[in-house]
């Protein structure tokens, strides 16, 4: 498919998917000749860009998915580096979830603190 039908499908822009392409996440084919050289995009594609878009969903910056993709890719990862990884990401979350609890008890605080003034 070509890179309007890939977004149309991934619900992503084109801008997006030329972003990832510049940054090495995902890799088109290029057409023949007589196609104009234009992006080619396959199953794999699909699946990369699925994946990007979960692992951005789950906090991983742009550059731990490169990493991660490129072991997934070459099988480089043993199962126990798998676990680590995401369980160092379940820390990282669970530790920006108690700062926000904590953050918002703060500004319940504040809120129960503001009074109305009468003048």
């Amino acid at each position: 498919m070509r890179i309007g039908e890939l977004a149309d499908q991934m619900g992503m822009t084109r801008d997006a998917i030329r972003f990832y392409e510049r940054i090495g996440l995902i890799k088109p084919e290029r057409g023949p000749e007589g196609s104009h050289g234009y992006r080619r995009y396959d199953g794999s594609a699909v699946r990369r860009l699925g994946l990007i878009r979960k692992a951005k969903a789950l906090g991983f910056s742009l550059g731990e998915i490169q990493e991660l993709l490129d072991a997934w890719a070459n099988h480089s990862f043993r199962p126990e580096q798998k676990r680590a990884v995401i369980a160092d990401k379940i820390g990282v979350i669970e530790r920006k979830i108690l700062e926000l609890q904590e953050l918002s008890s703060e500004l319940k605080l504040a809120l129960a603190g503001i009074r109305d003034e009468c003048q």
